[in-house]
């Protein structure tokens, strides 16, 4: 209590500054700057240049007739110095007095070196461009409190120079994966996050309503089907980078709100999925300045291809002791979970996922390094086709790493209409039991698949996910500026 009795102090005092600012005929909010240099070119330019500069004052001290002050932003952070002898007694007061850290100024000066042989401007004349009223965290301890932190992003920003840097590396790497695509020839499309009927992933939807139809909008899940009749509509290679939303719990590797990118290739299958994934991963980790190789709290990790390639049955049977094939239904599969100690499943539960949960358990835990897991059954998998040479299992990998988080999803697709029909049947049969993360009909799509979709394969990565890898980040958080957190009380 006592710091937000500190805190309202501290805003009183600046109030005061901005009303003798005010006073003295000084617009505390104007709207134009006249910046001409960043504080970088400013640092690079020759002694006694005169440079246009603009900044946040993140550090002052003075001396009798001289203000230091250390101005920043984005590009650098350099020193400015202000004299009286320079500006006059008038001005220079009134910076001294009403000037607060946190308050961005504009100035014109002279590029000099101080006797320490610092870099410095000397400020021949300065303008106010935003007023700071509350001040900013302490610097020098840096922001630690994980609730500020989160809801408070740019106060993060500010105090911790790492959470700048996760930011930057997230946005490079998008404009990258675009890079990357762009020149393999896909196409960027967007499709709606409004939809009359939610699909492309098994998992539970946001519900809204649109007042003007009278209907009711899901939150799109994933852009899967709408991409896919893009490439019935003669698309061959399609790429969104989409905003996805997810009504399921939060934790340190999930948020309801994700970032993806999903693509689809016509002519192609899983196999040319998981080259291309082994070729573009290096690329991007490279174009963002980070290394292939780098330690975890789990271990050691190295990105550098090739990636193992592992079927699902192989990884249970390694980790559980148990071979998926010697129990070929659901009642057998459910008292095999049973004996296992698999939480979170019933008697309802389909066959499918009692798979999934069982290799959650066991399997999951022990990867580190990047595989490939292979081979689903085809009871997980509804949007994937099936394997030729066993029909009970279908074309799909999932790229697995540190602790078995999934990077990447992706198979080649189910492009026979009837196949596809049967199976979203099966998947209502399991919405009727409870299966809140069952996948509903589109007979909208049934139709697209009728008039004829190529061979095709498609991939959703998770971006958040692969940049909270790289940067070792602990939690989901930190890497999503506005994380979804619940509302304080």
């Amino acid at each position: 209590m006592a710091l937000k009795n500190e805190t309202i102090k501290e805003e009183d005092v600046r109030l005061q500054h901005l009303a003798a600012l005010r006073a003295a005929g000084i617009d505390p909010f104007p709207a134009k700057s006249e910046q001409a240099n960043t504080l970088a070119q400013a640092k690079d330019s020759p002694m006694d240049a005169t440079v246009k500069v603009a900044g946040r004052i993140m550090t002052r001290r003075e001396m009798g007739k001289i203000c230091f002050c250390h101005l920043a932003d984005a590009s650098a952070r350099t020193q400015i110095v202000l004299s009286e002898d320079e500006l006059g007694k008038d001005l220079f007061k009134l910076f001294a007095k009403n000037f607060d850290l946190g308050d961005f100024i504009g100035i014109t000066g002279t590029v000099f070196t101080t006797h320490r042989g610092e870099v410095s401007i000397l400020v021949k004349k300065y303008t106010l461009l935003s007023k700071a009223l509350l001040p900013l965290p302490e610097k020098f301890h840096g922001l630690s409190d994980i609730e500020i932190r989160y809801r408070q992003r740019y106060l993060d920003l500010l105090a911790n120079e790492e959470s700048m840097n996760i930011a930057k590396v997230r946005s490079l790497l998008i404009r990258e994966l675009r890079h990357y695509f762009d020149d393999k020839g896909f196409y960027e499309v967007e499709t709606p996050i409004l939809q009359p009927l939610y699909g492309g992933a098994l998992a539970k939807p946001f519900v809204t309503h649109h007042n003007a139809l009278d209907m009711t909008l899901y939150l799109r899940v994933a852009p899967e089907l709408y991409l896919k009749r893009l490439v019935v509509g003669g698309f061959e290679k399609v790429y969104e980078i989409a905003r996805c939303f997810r009504n399921e719990g939060i934790d340190h590797n999930h948020n309801p709100e994700f970032t993806q990118i999903e693509f689809y290739w016509a002519y192609a299958n899983y196999g040319d999925l998981m080259n291309l994934i082994e070729d573009m991963l290096p690329k991007l980790i490279q174009a963002v300045g980070l290394p292939l190789k780098f330690n975890t709290d789990e271990g050691e990790v190295d990105f550098t291809a090739p990636y193992p390639r592992i079927t699902m049955r192989d990884l249970i049977k390694k980790y559980a002791k148990v071979d998926i094939e010697d129990y070929p239904d659901q009642a057998s599969m459910f008292k095999l979970a049973q004996k296992l100690k698999v939480d979170g499943v019933d008697k309802n539960t389909g066959r499918g996922k009692l798979i999934d949960e069982i290799y959650k358990v066991y399997a999951r835990p022990k990867i580190t390094n990047p595989i490939f897991m292979i081979d689903h059954p085809t009871e997980l998998s509804p949007l994937a086709k099936k394997k030729a040479s066993d029909p009970r299992y279908v074309e799909r990998m999932q790229l697995l790493c540190v602790g078995g988080n999934e990077l990447c999803n992706g198979f080649s697709e189910l492009n026979d209409p009837l196949d596809q029909e049967e199976r979203f049947r099966e998947q209502e049969r399991l919405s009727a039991t409870g299966d809140e993360e069952s996948m509903p009909y589109d007979e909208d799509f049934i139709t697209a698949l009728k008039h004829g979709m190529p061979p095709t394969s498609g991939l959703g990565m998770g971006i958040d996910r692969l940049i909270k890898l790289l940067v070792n980040a602990p939690n989901l958080k930190e890497v999503i500026l506005f994380p979804t957190l619940k509302p304080k009380e």
